[in-house]
């Protein structure tokens, strides 16, 4: 079975696989536009269990293979060994838990390093999946019965959700406003001569050619893109390498109504919350989508923008910040703003309102609260205009 998905719909399709309980090998062909190609493609895989993820990486392994990788990241000499053994004890030769139960029995490896191992993996799969289209193979006919510990649970979720949240506001701090899949590095055009350490020369040599993006050199190394990408910062301090932002996958945004439907920016750090924000909202307003203060305000300045959806935590300026700065434009002094939060407090909401803040929505919250929520505003404004209530 193949699911096509549009931007953001990934997010709910697997939370449905979650309520349904279903289990298989998922396939993700991510799609993003290159600056190279018109089109590109990233494989990705996700391995669920009754609906709850257990392995995330870029291709479906073996359960050998799978504990070689761990031993490897562990930096086990004798994993091999250890490996071996096992594998003249298994019962299924094919069995994930039972190759891993014997490996931490005799100490090679701790259920918990398997964990962290395999949950940094899967979180590195979704930064990258759940933000753009593409579609989804099931393979349901795939036997893994990977689980981890005594009591064979699943990875976390909410956690799994977390960490690719905090990643992504990661990756905004180094490319605000850009997208961040398809950076690529080039050679200065004085080329490797400016160079002056000699491995760091060689690297580049190797690896840095105008196509390969930060994220297909961190595949071929099996590095963090994360971590790899701050390296590659430094030497573009340095002069080393120019490093260009592919910029056609930011929004087009429009200049006019185009439509009779509210227009509502939405401005949020986390991938999290703007793809339930999408999902939600789509089909009833014009959903402009920025996550930071820059991009934000000239989407303001392009659009007739009927309600603003605000963050307060953002990294650069925070919500509070980007409030006080549009309710001091006249224009935008009647704007509605509703202030995204996970802070409850009364001394927050003051803040808020202090800041220019007209409504305050407290985080975690459902889609229907969010969309009821909405139309109240949205309704509200629509009131206030008919009888000219300032």
């Amino acid at each position: 079975m193949t699911i096509h998905y549009s931007t953001g719909q990934l997010y709910r399709i697997l939370q449905n696989f979650q309520h349904q309980r279903v289990s298989g090998v998922y396939y993700i062909d991510i799609i993003t536009n290159s600056l190279n190609t018109s089109k590109k493609s990233r494989s990705r895989v996700l391995i669920l269990q009754e609906g709850q993820v257990v392995y995330g990486g870029l291709k479906f392994i073996d359960n050998q293979y799978f504990a070689r990788r761990i031993g490897t990241q562990l930096n086990h000499v004798w994993v091999d060994s250890a490996i071996k053994f096992a594998v003249q004890k298994l019962q299924k030769s094919s069995s994930f838990k039972e190759l891993l139960d014997i490996i931490v029995r005799i100490r090679a490896f701790k259920w918990e390093d398997i964990e962290n191992i395999v949950h940094t993996q899967v979180v590195q799969v979704l930064e990258f999946a759940l933000p753009y289209p593409g579609q989804l193979r099931v393979d349901s006919t795939v036997e893994c019965d990977l689980s981890y510990g005594k009591d064979n649970h699943a990875l976390d979720w909410l956690k799994l959700m977390q960490d690719v949240s905090h990643r992504q506001q990661e990756w905004t701090t180094r490319f605000p406003g850009g997208s961040y899949i398809d950076v690529v590095p080039h050679l200065p055009s004085l080329g490797l001569q400016v160079v002056t350490e000699s491995s760091i020369r060689q690297h580049l040599e190797q690896w840095v050619d105008g196509k390969r993006s930060l994220v297909d050199i961190a595949e071929a190394l099996d590095k963090d893109p994360l971590k790899l990408v701050d390296t590659y910062i430094a030497w573009a301090k340095s002069g080393w390498i120019v490093l260009k932002e592919d910029t056609s996958q930011t929004q087009a945004v429009p200049t006019t109504k185009t439509q009779k439907n509210p227009i509502v920016l939405s401005v949020d750090d986390s991938i999290i919350v703007q793809t339930m924000i999408q999902e939600t909202l789509g089909d009833r307003y014009q959903l402009i989508l920025a996550n930071n203060a820059m991009d934000a305000l000239k989407a303001i300045k392009a659009n007739p923008i009927d309600l603003l959806l605000l963050d307060v935590t953002m990294p650069g300026i925070d919500g509070l910040e980007f409030c006080r700065i549009i309710r001091g434009i006249p224009k935008y002094r009647k704007l509605p703003v509703v202030m995204l939060t996970a802070r409850n407090k009364f001394s927050d909401k003051l803040k808020g309102q202090i800041a220019g803040a007209t409504h305050y929505l407290t985080k975690p919250f459902e889609p229907k609260q969010l969309l009821d929520f909405v139309e109240k505003c949205i309704d509200l404004e629509k009131e206030k205009q008919k009888y000219g209530d300032s």
